[in-house]
C-alpha cells in the first residue's frame, strides 16, 4: 500500500506513520524546495512532479 499526497506534514507523515510506502506529488502544496530543505524531518520514499506520471507508470 502506498500512501499519496501532496503534503509533507499531513500526507506523508500520516503513510508513514501507518507503516506505508509514500509518494509526495510535487504540484500540489509541497515544492521541491520544500522537500530539500535542510530543516525538512519528514522524506517521502518517492517523490513525483504530477499525478499524471504515477498514472503513466501504472499503464506500462
Amino acid at each position: 500500500m502506498c500512501m499519496v499526497g501532496d503534503r509533507l506534514d499531513t500526507d506523508i507523515l500520516f503513510g508513514q506513520n501507518t507503516g506505508c510506502k509514500t509518494l509526495l506529488v510535487l504540484s500540489g502544496v509541497t515544492t521541491l524546495p520544500d522537500l530539500q530543505d535542510a530543516s525538512n524531518t519528514i522524506h517521502p520514499d518517492l517523490y513525483t512532479n504530477s499525478v499524471h506520471d504515477l498514472v503513466k507508470l501504472l499503464q506500462q
